[in-house]
């Protein structure tokens, strides 16, 4: 439980489950109608199945701001799994708020119920029927893992550090390829910019961005305009200027954009 979290960072990934959960919650009740839900939801002079449709979009809507925050989020703070178990608790109890507003609101046409009356049934139906889903989801999940570390586990180590070479071949810059910011085109020249120490530094070496095409592919760089490679780890977003260039922000405040080519931008956009 106290393990890193390893998921998707896309809230494209993540948006499935504001489906996926509230429709499994809406089949299950339908299907065995537990907790005498039609005898509490006879009310409004509206039937039960358009009260258990409304409870299921309120789901749907909290689970999709809740994923939202939660793909944002997951970029910068290392999750762990005791984190993502309280998580998906958080999302069960919000809608279970919602529920409980929702089913006050309609109670009042009829004699009327407080809405922490309404709160103990509505987080009862919230909890013990998505308790199922949450829990299939977190076991795909922890297998996904458990395959991803077998299969790494099998490879034959690669090289981890990135190496600089200048056009003669001799070797002068090795660096941890997180540490690197971007790699800038300068004449004849490239110039590595990257943290030491959580402070910038710039080395310049004689050689072309050509050449250090395959290392910059291996190490996880990626090619954002013909004179610049850019670190991902570090991007914050891609943002439009006045005069219509994308460029990247860096996660470190104090440097410089970097402009974005059309050509380069669906594979970056992809990857933040």
């Amino acid at each position: 439980m106290n393990t890193p979290l390893r998921t998707s960072k896309g809230y494209r990934n993540q948006a499935k489950y504001a489906f996926l959960f509230p429709a499994f919650f809406f089949a299950f009740i339908f299907i065995y109608v537990p907790f005498s839900f039609k005898e509490w939801y006879d009310i409004g002079g509206k039937p039960w199945t358009f009260h258990l449709l409304m409870l299921s979009l309120i789901m749907a809507g909290v689970m999709s701001l809740t994923r939202l925050v939660f793909s944002l989020l997951y970029k910068y703070i290392p999750f762990k799994w005791w984190h993502y178990v309280v998580w998906c608790f958080g999302e069960v109890f919000v809608s279970s708020l919602f529920f409980a507003l929702y089913t006050s609101l309609f109670y009042l046409k009829s004699g009327g119920m407080p809405y922490f009356s309404a709160l103990p049934y509505c987080f009862k139906i919230a909890v013990m029927t998505m308790i199922y889903p949450y829990l299939i989801a977190i076991l795909l999940r922890v297998i996904a893992n458990k395959n991803d570390d077998i299969e790494a586990a099998g490879k034959e180590p690669e090289e981890t550090m990135v190496r600089f070479y200048d056009e003669h071949k001799r070797l002068k810059l090795t660096i941890d390829p997180s540490a690197i910011l971007y790699v800038s085109a300068d004449a004849n020249y490239i110039k590595i910019h990257y943290l030491e120490s959580d402070r910038v530094r710039v080395y310049q070496l004689r050689n072309s961005m050509k050449s250090f095409e395959a290392d910059a592919r291996k190490h996880g760089l990626v090619r954002c305009h013909r004179s610049f490679y850019v670190n991902p780890r570090h991007i914050k977003v891609l943002s439009r200027g006045k005069e219509g260039i994308i460029y990247t922000e860096f996660t470190r405040d104090g440097l410089e954009r970097i402009p974005v080519s059309k050509q380069y931008y669906d594979q970056l956009a992809n990857m933040l």
